[in-house]
């Protein structure tokens, strides 16, 4: 039986976790700024993500990253304010649901419970 590797992204300000496979060995070669064929490369943008080791943190990162732009937002004060409200929109099942604490221990008591 193959063993699956997988790791967990979240992008920046972003609340979706998504899991990656670690096992996947395609070549990723994107065109650098000059045009130029480069394998390594900063992503641009609302592309930059962040990866994790297991599915608990990357969510406890995905909260934490989420709240961080939300204050950041409010401090711009009215300049921010509809992309706050839009954030809110995008990300609801996100940020009322899926990222609460209580739902997190959940699921690390239920994965826990499934290793023994």
């Amino acid at each position: 039986m193959k063993k699956i590797f997988m790791y967990y992204r979240v992008y920046q300000n972003g609340t979706a976790v998504s899991p990656m496979s670690a096992n996947d060995f395609k070549s990723n070669v994107i065109a650098a700024r000059d045009g130029k064929p480069s394998s390594y490369h900063l992503p641009f943008g609302d592309s930059m993500f962040y990866e994790y080791p297991g599915l608990i943190v990357a969510m406890e990162m995905a909260k934490a990253g989420a709240l961080s732009y939300i204050n950041l937002l409010l401090k711009e004060g009215a300049k921010g304010l509809e992309r706050l409200k839009q954030y809110r929109v995008d990300n609801y099942e996100n940020l009322n649901i899926v990222l609460v604490e209580s739902n997190i221990r959940k699921l690390e008591t239920a994965m826990l419970l499934n290793k023994s």
